[in-house]
């Protein structure tokens, strides 16, 4: 009966884990595909925004990992991703040749459209 149990929970287990790399994977391209209808980007600049946001994104999850693990505390949770998210913004100005002020309406946008994605 346990080892029912224990297979289960390593089914279930690794299921929710390559599901949750899919759903990363599926947001991502959708982030790009939208940016590059906002921004006007080229192939090259598809692939420097993918890898971009796949860091910024493998950053949160090791971080909340982590925090969710107790190997680091709330603060310091808060700095690596608020550090990973100001690290994104200003690649994606870099790429885009626009102010994190300029694309805030569309950044605003994207974080309501992603969660339904």
């Amino acid at each position: 009966m346990t080892k029912i149990f224990i297979i289960l929970f390593l089914f279930v287990a690794s299921t929710a884990y390559y599901g949750q790399g899919k759903r990363h994977e599926k947001q991502n391209a959708y982030y790009v595909e939208e940016a590059t209808k906002e921004f006007n980007l080229d192939e090259e600049q598809q692939t420097k925004l993918s890898n971009f946001r796949m860091d910024m994104v493998n950053t949160y999850i090791t971080s909340t990992t982590s925090f969710k693990a107790g190997n680091i505390s709330q603060e310091e949770l808060k700095n690596v991703t608020k550090k990973a998210s100001e690290t994104f913004h200003n690649k994606l100005s870099k790429l885009t040749g626009k102010t994190h002020k300029e694309m805030q309406t569309w950044l605003k946008s994207m974080r309501e459209k992603l969660k339904k994605t």
